[in-house]
């Protein structure tokens, strides 16, 4: 009797172990697979890890707060002053809601920047060998190194990814389910 108990014991604390295991490895996991939507160049599979709306409001909000800070304080006595912020606000939405769309979103995780450009497809990051005729003169280990992100966990439903190379620029991913991770936000 007292051997079987310890069996169940030991294999409920092996099956713990491996649960926690997979919650802390599943921003990895989720990382990988974005990179092969990224390779394969498909939208549709990059998707399923983006929260659309919450990431159109997040950089919107971004941009209309960078505006307003290059923008002298309104004046009370110029009517206008509050139909230029009008303006700009629909200009940063449209732009916002051109962005954030699956071809847009594939773009900036290429990138790094808020003013996506797919790099060539005869450019893509999947030969590690390098391109002598290359005009960036980057050579196989500077695509490589747009593989090595750093995860930083900022609580237990939300992770700060970046380049190693660049850690100031991350992508903001927040839990969806308990393996799931969904683009929320980014600091770029």
């Amino acid at each position: 009797m007292k051997k079987t108990t310890n069996v169940i014991v030991a294999v409920v604390a092996v099956m713990a172990l491996v649960f926690v295991a997979l919650l802390y490895a599943s921003p990895y996991l989720a990382m990988r697979s974005i990179g092969k939507a990224l390779d394969a160049r498909d939208a549709d599979a990059l998707s399923q890890y983006v929260d659309y709306p919450v990431l159109r409001e997040n950089i919107k909000g971004k941009l209309m707060s960078s505006i307003a800070d290059r923008l002298p304080a309104q004046d009370s006595s110029n009517p206008l002053g509050g139909l230029g912020q009008a303006i700009g606000g629909m200009m940063v939405g449209a732009a916002v809601e051109a962005m954030v769309s699956p071809a847009g979103v594939m773009a900036m995780l290429h990138s790094g920047q808020l003013d996506p450009r797919l790099p060539p497809a005869n450019k893509a990051r999947r030969a590690p060998e390098a391109r002598p005729d290359d005009a960036s003169g980057k050579d196989s280990r500077d695509q490589n190194n747009d593989r090595n992100f750093s995860v930083d966990y900022q609580g237990f439903s939300k992770v700060r990814v970046s380049r190693k190379s660049d850690p100031a620029r991350a992508f903001i991913f927040r839990r969806d389910g308990l393996m799931g991770w969904k683009l929320i936000n980014v600091d770029l």
